[in-house]
């Protein structure tokens, strides 16, 4: 039987190490402790000039010994051509924090070089944060291999997921309560937890402005939140555990991303996570570029400033969030009217929405007809010498065949763009002589289609949404308590499952004891699941807007509208969020968590799993 083995890296020397290295190790996990305190103490605190010296004193010291310790190590390794070819990130950072220490004159003159008339101050400055930047870097391999070692317990996946999900919550209230991520610099803990929870859950429910009331920093550890609640916190992990040469996934940490990311197959998961975080990566890379060139026609303080506009609102589009650093979201005056920003945005909102595996059998569909396209085929001339050369010519033929879209992905496609067609001429039919009225036409319908696209799973919105009518309120509620695909960064039931119950309505009341989609059949227990989403979903919903009647003041629309949101993961709110009590606010952050997550998931997390024994009992009917 064939074993998984965990190679070891610059900081875990392996089985066989020598006392000196495992005294080097000890010191480097331990050198984790004061270097997250100095760069919470200076990014997170107002602090004086004289603390600012000791603090970037206390960061070169850190340096320092990570060095030495990095040095022994590798001076110690037995084989170096090895280690330098499977640690070769490693090897990167410790060349670089050595660069960095030993020629700190070389590295000013290449400023002056390459900055002509750079002033002294300014070269410090850089010089101080290329320092906090190793400081970081220095802390990432430890952190991926802990993480894989979390993964690799004995965990159920389900439980996992929650805690990677609980642990960013608790991370990100952190870094919001300090003094520097506010402008007021005194956030409550309530509003904390529920600005982390909205950004991890990408949600986009707000009590509190992130455009007015959070600082720089607050922004970006809003920003950061969102990529690594989208995207997935194992997800990303297993990629730059896979990056930085680390090869210790284990079957506990493939069947915890094969839920994550609904992957079929486990040989798989490792090319699916790459596939997942590069396209996620290049999309919101190409997003921001894109925006950053349309907003340079807007008014910003500096070209940082735009930089940073772009990436956050690409980010926040494509992970679904609905986060935006206008004050009034994208009603502000200087996108409202901006139709290729906001055609950039539904763009990356519906890519996002697709899900993941959607993504990689697409790609899978296209690479493939790519290849048979520009790959000769073999002409008919061609001598096949023996028979075993015809079979494997056809066995490849066949395996060529079998590269198209899945049930799965046909139905999230299908189901998709019919929600986006139908809410479309929905929004335009209820609110062309309410909120729209006086619109053109061509406005009209553009911004019904945004609305029906920002819904269903981002909360993007370029009209007050407390102005819209009660049938269209009731009618977005619908579409935000569908959501998103399965293994995509938004929420709701997910459209798979709505369109799986409505198949079976109708399997019911035509005779069939089965529902059959593009000549497949699809599974009972995929039925039974999709049933028992819809049912926990509405009485979630039931019973959390029972708890906010009883806590809120407000009526029983906006309520319903809120919770659905929360628990939709979407963001879109009559305005009413910021005025909760922090009763409501709780009940809030746990509709967002579960909404994220899934009603299903969160319940075989906390139930404990039973196996049938091997017997059937006779059936006996039961009236319906």
């Amino acid at each position: 039987m064939s074993k998984l083995i965990v190679k070891p890296g610059i900081f875990n020397a392996g089985r066989h190490q020598s006392p000196l290295v495992a005294v080097a190790d000890k010191v480097v996990m331990l050198l984790a402790f004061p270097a997250v305190f100095s760069l919470v103490a200076e990014y997170g605190f107002y602090l004086s000039p004289e603390e600012v010296s000791r603090i970037q004193l206390l960061d070169l010291a850190i340096l320092w010994v990570f060095a030495i310790c990095g040095f022994v190590k590798l001076l110690l390794v037995v084989d170096k051509a090895e280690y330098f070819r499977s640690h070769w990130a490693d090897v990167l950072i410790l060349f670089l924090i050595s660069f960095l220490l030993f020629f700190p004159q070389q590295i000013t003159a290449f400023m002056h070089s390459i900055i002509p008339g750079v002033l002294a101050r300014d070269i410090a400055k850089i010089y101080i944060v290329l320092t906090q930047v190793m400081l970081f870097m220095a802390l990432v391999p430890p952190g991926i291999r802990y993480s894989q070692r979390l993964m690799s317990l004995n965990i159920q996946p389900a439980v996992l997921i929650i805690f990677s999900f609980l642990l960013f919550i608790v991370l990100g209230t952190f870094f919001l309560l300090l003094p520097r991520a506010s402008v007021t610099g005194s956030l409550s803990l309530i509003d904390a937890l529920f600005m982390s929870t909205s950004a991890v859950c990408v949600t986009g429910l707000a009590v509190v402005n992130p455009a007015e009331d959070l600082t720089l920093f607050g922004q970006g550890v809003i920003m950061v939140l969102i990529q690594l609640g989208g995207l997935g916190i194992m997800t990303m992990t297993t990629f730059f555990a896979y990056i930085v040469g680390s090869s210790g996934s284990g079957l506990k940490e493939y069947a915890t991303l094969q839920t994550l990311l609904g992957e079929e197959s486990l040989g798989k998961i490792r090319s699916t996570v790459f596939q997942v975080v590069l396209f996620a990566f290049s999309i919101e890379l190409a997003g921001a570029l894109l925006l950053f060139m349309r907003f340079d026609e807007f008014a910003f303080a500096s070209v940082y400033d735009q930089l940073f506009f772009a990436l956050f609102h690409s980010i926040s589009a494509f992970c679904n969030a609905g986060f935006s650093l206008w004050s009034e979201n994208l009603m502000a005056s200087e996108v409202i009217m901006d139709m290729p920003v906001l055609t950039l945005i539904m763009v990356l909102i519906i890519l996002g929405g697709l899900g993941f595996p959607v993504i990689a059998n697409i790609n899978a569909v296209v690479t493939h007809r790519l290849r048979m396209r520009f790959t000769r085929e073999p002409s008919d001339e061609l001598v096949v010498e023996n028979a075993e050369s015809i079979h494997a010519l056809r066995q490849e033929k066949l395996r060529e065949r079998k590269v198209r879209l899945s049930l799965h992905s046909k139905l999230v496609l299908f189901v998709s763009a019919l929600l986006i067609i139908l809410g479309t001429f929905g929004v335009f039919l209820l609110e062309r002589h309410g909120v729209f009225a006086g619109m053109s036409l061509q406005w009209q319908l553009f911004y019904s289609l945004f609305h029906s696209v920002s819904a269903r799973t981002a909360g993007f919105n370029t009209v007050d949404i407390g102005a819209f009518s009660m049938p269209a309120l009731f009618f977005l509620a619908l579409f935000m308590w569908v959501g998103a695909s399965p293994g995509s960064t938004g929420g709701g039931i997910k459209t798979t499952t709505l369109a799986l119950a409505l198949l079976n309505i109708f399997a019911i009341v035509s005779g069939r004891n089965r529902i059959e989609l593009f000549r497949k059949q699809v599974p009972a227990a995929a039925v039974v699941k999709a049933f028992s989403t819809v049912i926990l979903s509405v009485f979630y919903i039931a019973l959390a807007l029972f708890v906010l009647l009883l806590t809120e003041p407000f009526s029983f629309r906006e309520l319903l509208f809120e919770i659905v949101s929360a628990v939709g993961t979407v963001g879109l709110s009559t305005g009413i969020t910021a005025g909760l009590s922090s009763a409501g606010k709780l009940v809030v952050v746990f509709s967002m968590f579960v909404g994220r997550i899934g009603l299903l998931s969160v319940m075989s997390a906390v139930i404990r799993q039973k196996s049938y024994g091997r017997y059937t009992y006779t059936e006996e009917n039961v009236m319906i």
